[in-house]
């Protein structure tokens, strides 16, 4: 009987010293690292989800006729993160906001830009062919879009120069850009990479985006050669793959045109920085949630 109660003194002294020793390490513990919630959060929810930008392609052609200031001004009320929008040189000089090199598909007139003036292309409907309620609607000036939406949301311009080329279109661009007070809020975009080049070789006051319908051997070389920030690719043609380069490279990614809910998913999952769409109220309604 005596050994066993000698037994139990022992075992209740050993279970003292061990809780003793284990608050001594818990307090220099707490001490040397104080508490931090971030540390002791799941790992999943370390970070905050990113926010998609939402840019309406063309100023969001689900509700107005593309590339109008009808299209701009409904693209600003319903709070879109950017507008993206095409220019091209008339006859007269001025840089006009339209989509394509001739006037058919999208007015009343016919013929290319290039060989009319501004006086012509203002006499034109670029309203009924898209709904008789936007009847009258004109061209519009680069320079009246810069004006209506003065820094309220980014501006995406896509410099057109195929078909029907215009020889220093891109120096037009940024005299007339001198006078916007807002260059954070200015993306140039283009097919020609010649243009970009030549802009990154004048300022670099303006981001600057690839247009690339495809996937070259080298992006990030290629990007830095042409001094872009951003890549807008079509989507069809991109992947996890490329676009975990892109940003390691430290590209922004927004990609065109990605129109539904499907397409809306995948972009998440791919991490794209944002989606140019032609219906940017779902989008971000979508993504929203």
């Amino acid at each position: 009987m005596s050994v066993k109660v000698s037994l139990q003194h022992k075992r209740k002294g050993f279970r003292k010293e061990q809780f003793r020793s284990f608050a001594g390490l818990f307090f220099v513990v707490s001490i040397s690292f104080p508490f931090c919630p971030a540390l002791c959060a799941p790992a999943d929810s370390a970070a905050a989800p990113k926010k998609m930008h939402v840019i309406a392609h063309r100023g969001g052609r689900k509700w107005a006729p593309e590339n109008t200031l009808s299209s701009f001004r409904k693209a600003l009320e319903f709070g879109v993160d950017g507008i993206e929008l095409d220019i091209h040189r008339c006859k007269s000089g001025e840089l006009i906001v339209i989509h394509d090199e001739d006037l058919s598909r999208t007015t009343n007139g016919d013929g290319f830009i290039a060989d009319k003036t501004l006086d012509e292309l203002k006499k034109l409907d670029a309203g009924s062919w898209y709904d008789k309620s936007f009847a009258g609607e004109k061209l519009p000036l680069l320079d009246e879009v810069l004006k209506l939406v003065q820094g309220k949301t980014e501006i995406n311009i896509e410099i057109k120069n195929g078909y029907k080329t215009y020889p220093g279109i891109e120096d037009d661009l940024l005299e007339l850009l001198k006078s916007y007070p807002y260059p954070d809020k200015i993306v140039i975009s283009s097919f020609d990479h010649q243009c970009l080049l030549n802009i990154h070789k004048r300022t670099d006051k303006y981001r600057l985006a690839l247009l690339i319908d495809g996937l070259l051997v080298d992006l990030p070389t290629y990007a830095k050669k042409i001094g872009v920030q951003n890549w807008h690719p079509g989507f069809s043609n991109i992947g996890f793959a490329s676009v975990k380069r892109a940003h390691d490279a430290g590209l922004v990614v927004n990609s065109w045109t990605i129109n539904t809910t499907d397409e809306w998913k995948q972009a998440d999952q791919m991490h794209l920085d944002g989606v140019i769409t032609d219906d940017p109220v779902a989008a971000k309604a979508f993504f929203q949630h």
